[in-house]
């Protein structure tokens, strides 16, 4: 603080001086110490495609699968799926985003398995290409697994449509859509008639499942490789000649 000296003169003439307060200076505020950001923390991430990890992924998907279909979707929770595959809730938001997400990699696991056994390129005539496809697909389809998916799929579908929907997309759906890849090609090359592919598709699977997944899922019936090849043959020679009583050529 600084003090200024004034000269006065009081009512008697008198000069006599005067002191005065003045503010203090304004003087440059310091500026903040800037900080330099700190170096970002490396954080270790699991290397994708390892064998451990992957190993461990399978091992994960596997024991879920197995607790889903013994208590129902609903009926799990998140503590116990990590009882029984081990580890931390984050690892498993973190690799599968929850329970849904492991969910529907537990559906989409055997599902692309079904697919993938059909979507492949058949060898020689159209008889023989259909019929390779025709084995394939019922081969996965009934699969003891692939049942057990299918049955607990139609007990929670109305209840969790997004997980029927995502079943149907994985499943059904892509096998069908695999087939009618493989009819437009056939139909291009002139073997096999005009019409809707994906309703000829739709029309060939669901002749091979029919009787023998619908027994498998409501009654201890099984069905022996012999019915299996005789359905086979069936669907075959029914989707290529059709079932109508064709006149003798004179």
């Amino acid at each position: 603080m600084y003090r200024t000296v004034r000269l006065t003169t009081n009512a008697n003439g008198k000069v006599y001086m005067r002191r005065n307060k003045t503010a203090a200076p304004v003087t440059a505020r310091a500026k903040p110490k800037v900080l330099s950001p700190a170096a970002p923390r490396h954080v270790p991430k699991e290397r994708p495609g390892s064998r451990l990890s992957e190993a461990r992924r399978q091992e994960i998907v596997c024991k879920a699968a197995a607790l889903f279909i013994e208590k129902g979707y609903a009926n799990v929770t998140i503590d116990e799926i990590i009882r029984l595959v081990g580890g931390s809730k984050a690892t498993l938001y973190a690799r599968f985003g929850g329970k849904e997400g492991l969910f529907e990699t537990v559906i989409k696991q055997p599902c692309g398995e079904v697919t993938h056994s059909i979507d492949i390129v058949p060898h020689g005539d159209i008889e023989m290409q259909l019929t390779q496809i025709a084995r394939n697909f019922l081969k996965s389809v009934l699969d003891p697994k692939i049942l057990e998916l299918h049955r607990l799929m139609v007990s929670i579908g109305r209840t969790f449509p997004s997980v029927g929907s995502f079943f149907y997309e994985s499943g059904p759906n892509t096998a069908y859509t695999i087939v009618a890849n493989w009819i437009e090609k056939q139909q291009a090359a002139g073997r096999v008639a005009e019409g809707n592919s994906r309703q000829l598709a739709v029309l060939f699977l669901d002749m091979l499942i029919g009787e023998h997944q619908l027994a498998l899922l409501t009654s201890p019936r099984k069905s022996t490789p012999r019915a299996i090849d005789k359905t086979v043959r069936a669907a075959v020679s029914l989707f290529l000649n059709g079932a109508a009583q064709r006149s003798p050529q004179p």
